[in-house]
Formats: C-alpha cells, sequence, structure tokens
C-alpha cells in the first residue's frame, strides 16, 4: 500500500505555501516545497520522503556483533551494515518500529532476540531527507530453524565480529555506513 500524504511529516507543515510531488518511487517520493519562511520570504525546498526504518544492534551470547554485507548500488560497493530496513506500511499506518525491528533481523540475519531494547532514533540527512532511523540492541539471539525469507532484491550475508575486530575495521575506515558508525559506538563505549 503507498503512503498516504497525511502520513508525510513535510506535507504537514504550517509554513507550507504549496507542494508538487515530482517523482513517486517504491520507495522515494521527491517533492518541490514553496515554504514562507519567518522572515517571510517564500524558499523551494526539493524534499524527499522516505518511510522510516529500523537499524538491530544485535549482539550475540559471545559479545560479538552481527553485520550484513550487501551491495549498495549508490556506491557501487558492498558494504558492511547492522541489519535494518523500511518499516511497511500498512492499512492502519506505518508499521510498529519494534515489530519492523524484529522481522528484519530474523530476514536478514536468521536470528530472533530474546530481549530487543530502543535506544535511539535519528534523522539521516534531515537537510533534504525526511528518512528516522530507529536503533534497536538485540540480545540473547537465538538461531531460528525456518526464519523469514530476505526480500527477493536482497542478498545480504552475515557476519560476527568481537570488539577487537570492529575496532581494527573502525580504524582503517572498513565500515562506512553512519548508522552502523553510529550503532557501534554505543556497542564498543558499553
Amino acid at each position: 500500500m503507498k503512503v498516504e500524504n497525511k502520513d508525510i511529516n513535510f506535507l504537514q507543515d504550517p509554513r507550507l505555501v504549496s507542494s508538487e510531488m515530482i517523482f513517486d518511487g517504491a520507495i522515494l517520493r521527491l517533492y518541490l516545497n514553496q515554504i514562507k519562511l519567518d522572515s517571510k520570504q517564500i524558499v523551494s525546498r526539493e524534499l524527499l520522503h522516505h518511510q522510516p526504518a529500523a537499524a538491530i544492534l544485535a549482539v550475540t551470547k559471545e559479545d560479538k556483533v552481527l553485520l550484513v554485507k550487501q551491495y549498495r548500488p549508490a556506491i557501487v560497493e558492498e558494504i558492511y551494515e547492522v541489519p535494518a530496513g523500511i518499516l511497511d506500511y500498512l492499512d492502519t499506518g506505518t508499521e510498529e518500529a519494534e515489530v519492523g525491528a524484529i522481522r528484519e533481523l530474523e530476514e536478514e540475519t536468521g536470528y530472533r532476540a530474546n530481549q530487543i531494547e530502543r535506544l535511539a532514533s535519528f534523522y539521516v540527512t534531515p537537510g533534504y531527507l525526511n528518512e528516522e532511523i530507529i536503533l534497536f540492541s538485540a540480545t540473547d539471539l537465538v538461531k531460528v530453524d525456518h526464519p523469514l525469507p530476505q526480500d527477493e532484491d536482497e542478498n545480504v550475508t552475515v557476519h560476527e565480529f568481537s570488539r577487537s575486530e570492529i575496532q581494527a575495521m573502525l580504524k582503517v575506515g572498513e565500515i562506512k555506513d553512519l548508522k552502523t558508525l553510529y550503532a557501534l559506538q554505543i556497542w564498543l563505549n558499553n
């Protein structure tokens, strides 16, 4: 189901003068909005809508973090990331973040967490993109015999890393994804 305009925060802005949808894709919508600033000046802003996402800092009983490796066409590279995914849009609105986190963890890693806790939420690039990522900690992991399948367009591999391995990867710049850098800093500092 497609996202309703009423569920897009920047289309509810009281400063909004006009809005034109330029592109309506599978996961992104691009709008050209006219916004009236406090100075009364009207400015144009190109704004992207992206459904919120859940990201999971998954840590095994052996104190190893699970990262997935996947190809990202925008940067033409395979990179390590914490498991993550877009929250589904349902008839009733956006899927609950914790439900999406549990689903994405199983789809991407084949694990379920007996304990899941919300750590933080943040915006990736709030200057033009409204994507919010809700970060969860997943512990007391259990391997699932028959996990939910990965999305058809995904081909991720799961890897376990110790704290020292992650520190070495960070030192040489091997971790490039911002949500992953943030999650790993939380893990390393606890």
